[in-house]
């Protein structure tokens, strides 16, 4: 909504006591969250009330009862699907990374192999040996893996590094 019907904003001045904004990030946390922990599919303008609560927005009401009115359920699949998959990476479930091997029998199936010990279940892989900024023989990898928090993303780090596939 770009502007305030005039009807609307003079009820508003009548009866609102207070107003604050939460950003985009916060309202995609938001739904998440009520995705994830509630089952609840909220679109953006039926989450603001959470993501104020969740982003301590509303602190002035610690220790009273608050209710907040969820609404809305017309969601665009592909911004859910985006929302889901930011949010999977930013709480250090999932990871992306692409790294550069030598285009040989091989060396994929090696790079793959670390990542199986390591437990990073890969959900997601491309494999690219044609891109203008590569060197004739090489080829770059990137692969979205599932993990199990910040320090197991750390330890598949440490070991490609450790490896030769993640340079300083």
């Amino acid at each position: 909504v770009r502007d305030t019907s005039p009807i609307t904003l003079e009820y508003a001045l009548k009866n609102v006591d207070e107003v604050l904004s939460v950003d985009d990030e916060e309202i995609a946390s938001a739904i998440l969250y009520l995705l994830e922990k509630q089952k609840l599919v909220v679109e953006g303008a039926g989450a603001v009330g959470v993501a104020a609560l969740l982003h301590h927005k509303l602190d002035s009401l610690k220790g009273k009862n608050v209710a907040v009115v969820l609404s809305g359920g017309n969601m665009d699949v592909t911004l859910l699907s985006v929302i889901i998959e930011k949010g999977l990476l930013k709480s250090h479930r999932k990871m992306k990374l692409t790294v550069t091997l030598v285009d040989k029998p091989g060396s994929l199936m090696r790079f793959t192999q670390i990542l199986q010990e390591l437990n990073a279940n890969i959900v997601h892989i491309a494999y690219d040996r044609t891109s203008i900024s590569l060197d004739y023989g090489d080829a770059n990898v990137t692969v979205h893996v599932e993990t199990k928090g910040k320090e197991h993303q750390e330890e598949i780090r440490q070991a490609l590094k450790q490896e030769g596939y993640i340079k300083d």
